[in-house]
């Protein structure tokens, strides 16, 4: 009976021309997917995951170290360094191109600021990496959990579009573990 009632009301305020209460029942049909994520910062996260998949699959440490921004690249130490870790961790491993799945968890988030006509934005996205399975005799590589900060917007400073914080490994990541040093840039890989 509800949803009859529902759907007279819909094609009523059609018919009249009430479309910001067809809007509101779109969003209230929708709230479950909004999740307080905007659909445009999700796909700004899956260009960045799939990048990140890219360069794990194929070893490529430059393509890894593009993602990050100029300016993030000179406020981490040991950025370098902190690169040529993640992708030994991952050659380490008797079949680096088996990735096979990658999934947006839930827990992602979003945050913006706007001054005089300058925006800031800042996603918050976590992710799954899952590989194939072990040939007889291999060791199974367990799933990687990917967390990270990137910023898809800033007006205030250049050459800061990329991802600002990044941690990776093999179980859930305590905020305490991922530094933001000093300035809010920081690498975090495999435990350290």
């Amino acid at each position: 009976m509800k949803i009859k009632f529902i759907i007279c009301f819909l094609i009523a305020c059609m018919l009249i021309g009430c479309t910001s209460v067809v809007k509101v029942a779109r969003y209230v049909h929708d709230s479950d997917k909004l999740d307080n994520y905007i659909y445009g910062e999700a796909v700004v996260v899956n260009e960045y995951i799939e990048k990140i998949i890219r360069a794990l699959n194929t070893n490529d440490r430059e393509l890894l170290a593009s993602l990050f921004p100029e300016h993030a690249r000179s406020k981490i130490d040991n950025f370098d360094e902190k690169i040529d870790r993640i992708i030994r961790e991952n050659e380490s491993w008797p079949w680096p191109s088996s990735i096979i799945r990658y999934k947006l968890n839930e827990d992602n988030n979003y945050q913006s600021r706007a001054d005089r006509g300058k925006i800031y934005k800042e996603v918050y996205a976590n992710t799954t990496i899952e590989f194939a399975d072990p040939k007889e005799g291999e060791v199974h590589r367990p799933s990687l959990k990917i967390a990270m900060v990137i910023v898809p917007v800033d007006d205030f400073h250049e050459n800061n579009v990329g991802i600002s914080i990044f941690a990776i490994g093999e179980g859930e990541f305590i905020k305490d573990d991922v530094d933001k040093e000093k300035d809010g840039y920081d690498i975090y890989a495999f435990g350290h």
